[in-house]
């Protein structure tokens, strides 16, 4: 009896051992390091994990092997498969919103819009300084007179004046000829009386007819020069409106002088505001006989000669 025992003990061992051999050699023939790998070439991470798992089992498996391959030969000695994985991203055109347009208020979405409209520009939130820039239009200097030696020549249209000087101040020895853009005319529409006489002006234009730098004589400037007996005067007529009369006996030039007693009254045909004007008789005439140089106050609307005076 003990044999038997004894002897199926053996048997039993014997058949594990078998077993146990079988279950190797179907491992080895599983995973062998002549076997290709996959390489998948999304992910260099998988890569890694797969190749060292297969060098790590190829080397268990041939632990009893005189000459063990490593894992680093392994991956570049075996051919390897590339997986290639096409992705497909869809986009639909509804996944973004239609931009805002504000229809007035500055606001960058609706809901701003809605709370803020209606209401004035002072209360609107204020999405930015502002700045206001006035831009006048550019007016052209005027350009003064230049003047050589005893002569003045007007820029303005290049007339040339002889200078006389009288209290100190450049007096214009000749009558102003520029014609301004209205209260102004030459004698009997002449321009050959406007060359020889100047131009004739109402006071208006008379205040604005002088070159840059130039003026009206005021009362002392007025006085000194009726007194001077160096002051070439001229006797070119006046216009009482459509009238124009010639005196070669007196000249009448306009003056910015105030009225004081004394002055000569002519107002009886005047229908508006009346000025000074210098009334100069001709020695070489019959008005010799006359009183000398004398102040007048006479209608603004008439139309007179102009000697201007240095000074603004």
């Amino acid at each position: 009896m003990k044999k038997i025992t004894t002897f199926l003990g053996c048997v039993g061992v014997v058949c594990l051992i078998s077993g146990c051999s079988s279950d190797s050699d179907d491992l080895e023939k599983i995973v062998l390091p002549s076997q290709p790998t996959a390489n998948v070439a999304s992910s260099s991470s998988s890569n890694s994990t797969i190749s060292s798992a297969t060098a790590a089992t190829s080397n268990s498996s041939n632990s009893g092997a005189s000459n063990p391959t490593s894992s680093g030969n392994q991956s570049t000695d075996s051919p390897s498969d590339t997986v290639h994985k096409e992705v497909v991203i869809k986009s639909e055109l509804d996944d973004y919103p239609d931009p805002y347009f504000s229809s007035g208020v500055f606001c960058w979405s609706e809901e701003c819009e809605k709370e803020w409209a209606g209401k004035s520009s002072a209360s609107a939130p204020k999405s930015s300084s502002s700045m206001t820039i006035d831009i006048g239009m550019s007016v052209e200097a005027p350009v003064p007179p230049t003047i050589v030696g005893n002569q003045m020549i007007d820029q303005r249209d290049q007339n040339v004046y002889n200078l006389v000087s009288i209290g100190g101040k450049l007096w214009m020895a000749s009558d102003l000829k520029y014609a301004t853009a209205d209260g102004s005319v030459c004698y009997e529409s002449s321009d050959a009386n406007c060359k020889t006489y100047g131009r004739l002006y109402t006071f208006a234009a008379a205040q604005k007819a002088c070159p840059t730098g130039w003026r009206l004589p005021n009362r002392a400037e007025a006085q000194a020069a009726i007194e001077a007996t160096n002051m070439p005067w001229s006797f070119s007529g006046r216009c009482s409106g459509s009238d124009c009369k010639y005196a070669d006996g007196m000249g009448f030039h306009w003056t910015a002088a105030a009225q004081q007693d004394g002055d000569k009254m002519n107002v009886d045909q005047c229908s508006g505001s009346t000025a000074v004007i210098i009334v100069e008789k001709n020695p070489d005439s019959d008005y010799a006989a006359e009183p000398a140089n004398f102040f007048q106050v006479d209608c603004q609307a008439k139309l007179f000669s102009v000697r201007c005076v240095e000074g603004e």
